[in-house]
């Protein structure tokens, strides 16, 4: 089948491949930020504690609405199965999403209610009886998550045991019977998680499924959507997010732990970088989502193409190196025979200041916002693993206000992207705009017909910020060099004074005014483009991160007295 002409028509520099792609547009110095707004520079720990106790009276809002069963927005998993507790995610129209169970953001609610335990003589504001049902409340979802210790099906056990479990141990009046089962529950998951390891390719695999396309079609009459395989699916997927789980391995002494979490760190520092073309001095590296290291490609699942930047993919990129820096000092593992990971995160911290610096809160594609911002999300080279999620996006699957990038339309695809089976499965098929999805060696996911000029808002992404801010004034705690506490806490105040200002729940003309009467915290995070899912909404991750930063300005500062 032919491929089209003007599939590949971007400029990027594979670190992994060595190689640069020629482009017919050049990008000024300009064209890589986004517009600048005015931002505020000045962030006080008082505001951090007002933060904080807004954060602790916002979920106090949300238990009482779980324990009332009102405002909630529950998956049929949960609803069909009694036994099932299924915890607050995000909000999706005016009500709380709640999950079901084995899902990657279930540890995040107990562990925002575990940092704001923790952060208890960090509030001022606290009437009877407030500490008793926060401290109830994460300790009965809590007890939903014994059983993520053994599933090894999932990398993702940092973010689900070790920032829940993990966070209440640092609560001081946890009973110590409780603690132990806490303990035990970390230890078993560390055990797990290991077990993703492959001593032949060194890194920690991400996923074990393959990738499918969503897409859209018509059948008798009614709307449905269906996943269908594609013909070279990845075979050994690691995902920058993956660098967020080590310190749960780190924070254990075992060197076989430690072994592994400096071994895939080494591995993604290496492999999981390119360079906007744009940047010919190599000063800003950008994360990819995904590197196969089965067919040894970069690429994105989430983000606006197969080569962009992913907002939240480099906040988990700049924090999980945080963590291994701090690790290296306390490490049982030799670091001679391992690169020096804190010039690699000095480079990384260029990349923030250089995107984020007059941009607090950035796109949730750092890219989304480029006039040519299509050419990245249609760019489906067999140089890359092509499994970018924006792919079948249509517009009928989003908000009519949601504009995913500039130049959003229709795409036009090669068809042999997709295994014989789907193209067996689609022949004849049409998609809910009423045109067939394969039209000789085409693939056509969303039609041909122009979007509506509704689709005008590109989201933005306070989690990616407050995760950004949490990782920033983590280093500059722990750091010496009083040139890097100045300028990484000068950039996490920036970022948060922005976050407090304007994307507080409570502030005016922020997200939708029910984000605050449910106990959200942040409003205007990113979950899923490429799904269509968690779009402009809060996200409890969203919260988690900014609680945390709020905490660790309080520390920081209190560090250098």
């Amino acid at each position: 089948m032919k491929k089209n002409a003007n599939l590949f028509v971007l400029s990027v520099c594979f670190l992994t491949l060595n190689a640069c792609s020629k482009t017919n547009e050049a990008y000024s110095d300009d064209s890589i930020g986004q517009e600048a707004s005015d931002v505020a520079t000045t962030f006080t720990v008082q505001d951090a504690k007002n933060n904080l106790t807004y954060a602790k009276d916002q979920y106090l809002k949300m238990i009482t609405h779980l324990e009332n069963k009102a405002y909630l927005d529950i998956k049929p998993a949960c609803a069909e199965n009694a036994d099932m507790i299924c915890v607050p995610r995000s909000q999706e129209g005016d009500a709380i999403h709640m999950e079901q169970s084995e899902k990657w953001t279930n540890g995040f609610f107990p562990g925002v209610l575990w940092k704001l335990l923790s952060s208890k003589a960090l509030i001022n504001e606290w009437q009877p009886g407030e500490e008793e049902k926060l401290l109830e409340t994460a300790k009965y979802y809590q007890n939903t998550l014994f059983s993520e210790a053994l599933r090894g099906s999932t990398h993702d056990l940092g973010f689900i045991l070790y920032d829940s479990f993990g966070e209440a141990l640092h609560y001081d009046n946890l009973d110590a019977v409780t603690e132990k089962a806490y303990e035990n529950a970390l230890k078993q998951g560390r055990i797990t998680l290991a077990t993703r390891y492959y001593d032949d390719v060194g890194l920690i695999k991400s996923w074990d499924w393959n990738p499918r396309m969503k897409i859209s079609i018509m059948e008798n009459g009614e709307k449905k959507t269906e996943l269908y395989t594609l013909s070279n699916p990845w075979t050994y997927p690691v995902i920058v997010d993956n660098m967020m789980n080590l310190e749960f391995l780190l924070s254990d002494s075992n060197e076989n732990f430690q072994t592994i979490a400096f071994n895939h760190a080494e591995k993604t520092s290496q492999n999981h970088y390119f360079y906007d073309e744009s940047d010919t001095e190599k000063q800003y590296p950008l994360s990819y989502h995904v590197f196969d290291y089965g067919s040894n490609k970069p690429g994105n699942w989430q983000g606006t193409g197969n080569i962009s930047a992913w907002a939240r993919g480099q906040a988990w990129s700049f924090y999980g190196f945080v963590t291994v820096v701090e690790a290296m000092n306390q490490s049982v593992v030799p670091m001679d025979s391992y690169p020096n990971f804190k010039v690699h995160l000095n480079r990384l911290f260029n990349t923030a200041s250089h995107w984020l610096k007059d941009n607090p809160v950035p796109y949730w594609d750092l890219f989304a916002n480029r006039k040519n911002a299509y050419e990245y999300a249609e760019n489906t080279s067999n140089d890359t693993t092509v499994f970018s999620g924006i792919l079948a996006l249509c517009d009928k699957k989003i908000g009519n206000n949601i504009k995913p990038y500039m130049g959003y339309r229709p795409m036009t695809l090669p068809a042999s992207m997709l295994s014989d089976e789907s193209l067996s499965a689609l022949d004849g098929k049409k998609n809910w705009h009423g045109e067939t999805i394969i039209q000789d060696d085409k693939l056509l996911p969303c039609g041909t017909q122009p979007y509506p000029d509704s689709h005008s808002k590109i989201p933005k992404d306070t989690s990616a910020a407050a995760i950004f801010a949490a990782g920033l004034y983590r280093y500059a705690t722990f750091t010496n060099d009083a040139n890097e506490k100045a300028k990484f806490s000068e950039l996490a105040d920036i970022i948060m004074a922005e976050l407090s200002n304007r994307y507080r729940t409570d502030k005016p003309d922020t997200g939708r005014p029910s984000s605050h009467d449910l106990g959200f915290v942040l409003s205007e995070a990113t979950g899923d483009m490429g799904n269509g899912r968690e779009i402009d909404t809060p996200i409890i991750y969203g919260d988690f991160y900014f609680v945390e930063a709020n905490k660790r300005k309080i520390e920081f500062e209190q560090s250098k007295s």
